[in-house]
């Protein structure tokens, strides 16, 4: 379990605030992000393919990728796979309707078709940023990198100042340790509009690249920056865990209002490597009681409480972990 948090911990600054862009959500943590705009023009087909379609045919059209956006903006993402290809099978020659299927596909797990999508969109327009900037996020999903890498440097190169691009990168960057690239491409992104995602993501590329005071520097500027945010608050407590100073990243966690269990669990976690065995059970507890249904936490909340020798609770846990799975 400790060695399952201190991963967690030690990538939690890789999650932190999801990209704003419409067909780049780099965290992928599963929530619902925006459907790509269609430009200026109406929701739905865009001119193109109202030009060459019939009166009829332009609505249909229409009425399918409203629904697909729609469906996207409410978590279905099946149902907006199914509106979108539609959409783009009535107008094939309406590259933004094949970027829409790309985006919903990536959302619903199907790669393979975001991937055709995607590359369809691009047949009919081959500098479009927001078709190569959708494929490579569906590269990033599937694990290909280089490609990704090689699409968004292309983005950034036909558009420097496309800030979710930038920031985009970078992250790609920091997850594949190409550090000292990742801080070249997040700092021209700081420079167009400073942010603490940027900072944040330079923090952890300073880190990893063993300059520790560049990487305390721009986890202060963050925390200035979003003083209140909890993925900031996380992350100042994995750089002081990091580097073995344990109270101030106590402190950080204790400020996060409204714990979740998530956060408790990793404040626990900093108890006990700070060699504080009392206050990790007892928050191990909190956690646990907050989340009865995850089994990692109510065994490591039955760890915890035999360390301080309170059996009872720990026995608590344990039939806790037992209901949940008795064959564990």
């Amino acid at each position: 379990m400790r060695k399952k948090l201190g991963l967690l911990c030690s990538l939690v600054l890789l999650a932190c605030f999801p990209a704003a862009g419409q067909t780049f959500e780099v965290q992928q943590n599963g929530s619902s992000q925006p459907a790509p705009q269609q430009g200026k023009q109406p929701k739905g087909a865009s001119a193109g393919s109202q030009e060459t379609l019939g009166w009829g045919a332009s609505i249909e059209v229409s009425r399918q990728a409203n629904a697909a956006e729609a469906a996207l903006k409410r978590g279905d993402y099946n149902s907006a796979v199914t509106f979108a290809q539609r959409a783009a099978n009535a107008a094939p020659q309406d590259f933004h309707l094949w970027f829409l299927l790309g985006y919903a596909a990536r959302l619903s797990g199907q790669t393979q078709l975001s991937v055709n999508a995607f590359q369809r969109g691009l047949q009919a327009q081959p500098n479009s940023v927001e078709g190569l900037s959708g494929l490579a996020q569906t590269y990033v999903k599937m694990g290909r990198t280089d490609e990704a890498k090689k699409l968004l440097l292309q983005v950034i190169a036909a558009n420097p100042r496309r800030i979710n691009d930038l920031l985009a990168a970078g992250e790609l960057f920091v997850q594949t340790a190409d550090y000292q690239g990742a801080i070249n491409v997040l700092q021209r992104g700081e420079a167009i509009q400073p942010s603490s995602r940027a900072e944040l993501l330079m923090a952890l590329a300073y880190q990893r690249s063993q300059q520790p005071e560049l990487a305390k520097q721009m986890l202060q500027r963050a925390r200035s920056r979003s003083p209140q945010n909890p993925e900031v608050l996380r992350a100042v407590a994995g750089y002081y865990r990091e580097i073995k100073d344990f109270p101030p990243a106590i402190a950080a966690l204790q400020e996060i209002p409204n714990k979740t269990s998530d956060v408790l669990a990793e404040l626990a976690y900093t108890y006990q490597l700070a060699g504080q065995k009392q206050a990790a059970a007892d928050t191990y507890a909190q956690a646990a009681k907050a989340a009865p249904a995850q089994l990692p936490l109510q065994l490591a909340a039955a760890s915890a409480e035999l360390s301080v020798n309170a059996f009872e609770r720990a026995r608590g846990f344990l039939n806790q972990a037992a209901s949940l799975n008795p064959n564990y």
